[in-house]
């Protein structure tokens, strides 16, 4: 699992504190998280919480 988000800082440190503060402000309802079989990334689906969601706006289940 990884988790990347870009952050703009003046030193690394100041990256990583920026880095978490704006995960724990997010927080697992909003934070989505991107999971696919480790054979196939392609079949990548997105969850909020426990729950599959649809990310792309103009896209139809």
């Amino acid at each position: 699992m990884s988790l990347a988000i870009p952050v703009e800082a003046r030193s690394r440190g100041e990256a990583v504190k920026a880095f978490w503060e704006y995960v724990h402000q997010l927080g697992p309802e909003e934070l989505p998280a991107f999971v696919s079989p480790a054979r196939d990334e392609l079949d990548m689906r997105a969850y909020v919480l426990d729950e599959p969601t649809n990310l792309d706006p103009e896209e139809d289940d």
